[in-house]
């Protein structure tokens, strides 16, 4: 009986884990850039560099700034491809 019990709270507890990451996962390209990025450092004004400019800053993030730890290349489409949106 104590058993049950026990696996009961480990289960409920679990699910509510489960339940706090599925509603703290970004939902739109700008959420996960605000995510991913501003998680390791403060988000930098872009305002100056043009469209042209968002892929080769990602990658630089990745290749010289060690991002590619926690972002893959499918995420860093979504980023660039945001950040290039936003310059439209």
């Amino acid at each position: 009986m104590r058993w049950k019990w026990l696996s009961s709270v480990v289960a409920a507890l679990a699910l509510a884990g489960f339940a706090w990451w599925w509603i703290t996962l970004p939902r739109t390209p700008e959420e996960f850039f605000k995510a991913r990025c501003g998680n390791c450092h403060k988000l930098p004004d872009l305002t100056k560099y043009r469209k042209d400019d968002m892929e080769g800053i990602v990658r630089t993030m990745r290749t010289k700034n060690g991002a590619d730890k926690v972002i893959d290349d499918e995420e860093a489409e979504i980023i660039t491809r945001y950040l290039e949106g936003t310059k439209e």
